[in-house]
């Protein structure tokens, strides 16, 4: 009997694993343990056996069926959180450099308090409000996003403004008028100070699409 235990294990062992694989990554823009959570959940869908994230190290451990890539899961957690996946050898989109920000329209403007929009969009150019708080994770990978379009498109002007916190001036402002559901959050005025759109979390895709029609 003991003569073919070994060989049945060996097996069973091999069989439980088959047709499975593991992937690793980084996941950036967490803040806190429950982020760590909602990235779990994100990655459990169909062809996910067990998704593994850790908000210290922002290590992920995804086991997948054959069918799912790396790809996949990136992809996943960019279209329903507003966290982002590094694959093994990608990094985040880094922050303009002030000799790099030299003659772009770029301004903070003071935190926490309402804004008059119109007489803070820029005269024929098209004006992005960027809102962020320094709590927020999500907007330390999206913020680098938002400040790089203008190297791309000559007639934007930024206007980076902090919430502080959401019953600040302007978060209520921007809850009550704007709907406001989350942060990032960015309102884009065209060059007449007629408002464009409103984008909801790390979309930078929307940004451009909304800024180019």
């Amino acid at each position: 009997m003991k003569k073919y235990l070994i060989p049945l294990l060996a097996f069973w062992l091999s069989s439980a694993t088959y047709g499975q694989k593991t992937i690793n990554f980084t996941v950036e823009g967490m803040s806190c343990e429950s982020c760590a959570e909602t990235a779990e959940k994100v990655l459990s869908f169909e062809g996910v056996i067990s998704a593994k994230v850790d908000f210290v190290s922002k290590k992920a451990t995804v086991v997948v069926e054959e069918g799912i890539t790396a790809g996949d899961l990136k992809k996943r957690l960019y279209e329903y959180s507003n966290f982002e996946a590094l694959l093994p050898g990608e990094s985040l989109v880094r922050p303009l450099k002030e000799e790099e920000k030299a003659g772009l329209d770029i301004e903070a403007l003071p935190p926490g308090q309402k804004i008059k929009f119109k007489k803070k969009a820029v005269p024929g150019k098209i004006t992005i409000f960027d809102f962020t708080a320094k709590w927020c994770g999500p907007c330390r990978i999206y913020s680098p996003k938002v400040e790089r379009l203008l190297l791309k498109y000559p007639n934007l002007a930024l206007r980076e403004v902090d919430i502080v916190k959401w019953d600040s001036e302007l978060g209520q402002q921007l809850t009550e008028e704007y709907q406001m559901p989350s942060l990032p959050f960015t309102l884009i005025f065209d060059e007449k100070g007629k408002l464009l759109g409103k984008v909801i979390g790390n979309n930078i895709e929307k940004v451009e699409a909304i800024i180019s029609q």
